[in-house]
């Protein structure tokens, strides 16, 4: 039938060569049998008869599209528009040929006119919107999607992309508007309920936000995504148990999926189930090497292993996980123990006082390093203690991290990197003891006022900063140490502040001497500490302190502790000397505390035994 209707429309052009719409059919004939030369021939042809003729142009310009003829298509659609500028389509179908030759910009003026002419041409908003994002063109592209909106306000589509672009631009208000707009219009919308459980969550609004993720798991339950976010919401209610079971679900759905491993890992290491995450972890790091929440969380979980080989450069990873504003140019970091010869280096203690106090003990290992100078920015609470310890030593110079400029430096090392910087091991510790020391000035007032001891003279350290995340578990209620108060022997709260409930429970005990009102700073509460013979504390500055003061110290820790105290030990080797008194699995402070009583009776026998041998 093909063939008949050719030769019909040949003939009829070889009577009157003046046919221009036989030479469109012939065109037409000729796509189908996917003869395109001869189509655009008699295209061209019918044009030559007909160059005014609207639908020929378009015709042409559709074929050179199909054959990917770019170029020669944008060059029909731009003589189109030339023939008829009213017509939104043609500018839509311009902007795709302008698409296909890398035009970007140009096709998005197309999108944007033929968005003009016709508001309800909902093609050419994707395609705009879709374009300026190629282009990182965030702003124009939201506010495209919102004259879509407005020209279609039950697509529920636009509404889900101008909150999906919303959120990036951080206006989270209306980015909640655009996902509510989309649940109502199509109540099973799932992606629409977890974006909305995005959004609920950055807004400080937890709860709202598992709500909303419960829907999305409900209209689409296969998908891994909603569930690792689900369980990272629930971490941060402290909920391990189920966010653990919403890690696994993702998994199960995805085995491949790196950062649901990762957070499983971190996870398992909240709930304290620390030799279920490490292999987690190493997973997660299989699966993503460089990802730094679990090389961080691994770090720790290796260092409390006492695998510093391979658990302090691992640790470097905090640096993208930890906020400190205040942190120095990280492309100025000293890399290793090498000479210092004519530098500068600037020491920046980082993380808590504990710390600071703990791997001060580093700098002789720098000085060694002979640097010109050598400038040490510590938090203010530290500053006076550690400014008078090395206030004889000009090449050390020692300054408050108050946000100020810092004096010039060559070289950085924050100080956690230090035990990196120097190889350190576990036998390798620097742990020569005593490295600090304070001034008569700050020991004679506290002598005059305590008088020779008559007893043995203990300091007790019993809770540290409440708002340390793991202070739940390191400090102990005062109440529990009245089994302790009660026995013969000199007690001194080494407190500076108190909870509300000690003040009560102070009351009852009588016998604890407290000083708050002198322990302006540091340098005071360490001129009290070396009138000590024992000092008993949990996890906090005042234990660090002391130790580095050379005072004995009995140490309280929870059953999962802080990674510098290593697993299972009674002592440490960051501080020979000190007696560790853990938690173990399941047991009571009550529990530890007999043990503590019954080390202390030990104590006050073996210095009866000494006296009555002295006499």
């Amino acid at each position: 039938m093909k063939n008949e209707a050719i030769a019909k429309l040949l003939k009829l052009i070889a009577a009157d060569p003046q046919k221009w719409d036989a030479y469109q059919k012939l065109a037409g004939l000729m796509l189908q049998n996917q003869e395109f030369h001869a189509a655009e021939q008699y295209l061209l042809q019918a044009i030559s008869l007909r160059p005014d003729l609207l639908e020929l142009r378009v015709q042409l310009a559709n074929l050179h599209m199909r054959t990917q003829q770019f170029k020669a298509a944008h060059e029909c659609y731009k003589q189109a528009i030339a023939l008829d500028a009213k017509q939104s389509q043609l500018y839509y179908l311009d902007a795709r040929a302008l698409k296909n030759l890398g035009r970007a910009q140009e096709a998005i003026l197309r999108l944007r006119t033929a968005i003009k002419l016709d508001a309800q041409h909902i093609n050419a908003f994707s395609e705009c919107t879709d374009l300026m994002l190629q282009l990182q063109q965030i702003e124009p592209a939201a506010n495209v999607l919102r004259q879509a909106v407005a020209a279609h306000p039950e697509h529920v589509h636009f509404h889900y992309r101008l909150g999906a672009l919303c959120m990036q631009l951080q206006q989270m208000d209306e980015a909640l508007q655009c996902m509510n707009q989309a649940i109502r219009i199509q109540p099973d919308f799932a992606d629409a309920y977890h974006q909305r459980a995005l959004i609920l969550q950055s807004q400080g609004k937890p709860q709202e936000a598992l709500l909303s993720f419960d829907e999305a798991i409900r209209f689409q339950p296969n998908l891994p995504l909603p569930y690792n976010n689900r369980g990272v919401v629930l971490c941060q209610l402290g909920k391990y148990t189920a966010a653990i079971a919403d890690f696994r679900q993702a998994l199960q759905l995805n085995p491949g999926y790196a950062a649901a491993q990762c957070h499983l890992g971190l996870a398992l290491y909240e709930n304290r189930q620390h030799e279920e995450a490490y292999p987690c972890l190493e997973t997660a790091l299989k699966l993503a090497p460089n990802h730094a929440q679990a090389r961080y969380t691994m770090s720790m979980l290796k260092l409390a292993r006492g695998e510093y080989e391979s658990g302090w450069p691992m640790y470097a990873a905090r640096f993208q996980v930890l906020q400190d504003k205040f942190r120095p140019d990280l492309t100025r970091l000293w890399p290793s123990s090498g000479s210092l010869v004519g530098k500068t280096i600037l020491i920046w203690a980082e993380q808590s006082l504990s710390d600071t106090l703990q791997y001060c003990r580093y700098l002789p290992m720098v000085q060694a390093c002979k640097p010109n100078h050598l400038v040490l920015a510590v938090p203010d609470a530290l500053f006076e203690l550690l400014n008078e310890y090395w206030a004889h030593d000009v090449t050390i110079l020692v300054v408050r991290q108050d946000g100020h400029s810092m004096p010039h430096f060559d070289v950085f090392c924050p100080m956690l990197n230090l035990p990196a910087v120097f190889n350190t091991l576990v036998d390798t510790i620097p742990a020569n003891l005593p490295y600090l020391g304070v001034q008569p000035r700050h020991t004679e007032p506290w002598q005059q006022l305590l008088g020779p001891g008559r007893r043995l003279r203990i300091g007790l350290n019993w809770c540290g900063d409440a708002s340390n995340k793991y202070d739940h578990l390191r400090s102990i209620p005062l109440f529990l140490m009245a089994p302790l108060l009660n026995m013969e022997v000199e007690w001194h709260s080494l407190q500076k502040e108190f909870r509300r409930e000690d003040h009560i429970m102070l009351k009852r005990f009588p016998m604890l001497e407290c000083h708050h009102p002198e322990l302006t700073d540091f340098t005071a509460t360490a001129g009290l500490i070396m009138q000590m013979d024992l000092v008993i504390s949990v996890d906090t500055a005042v234990a660090h302190l002391a130790a580095a003061l050379g005072k004995q110290v009995w140490l309280l820790l929870p059953e999962y502790p802080h990674f510098r105290w290593l697993q299972q030990r009674e002592d440490s080797p960051w501080y020979p000397g000190m007696r560790l008194f853990r938690q173990g699995d399941d047991e009571s402070w009550e529990q530890v505390i007999d043990r503590l009583h019954q080390a202390i009776t030990d104590l006050l026998a073996q210095q009866h035994e000494r006296l009555i041998a002295g006499k």
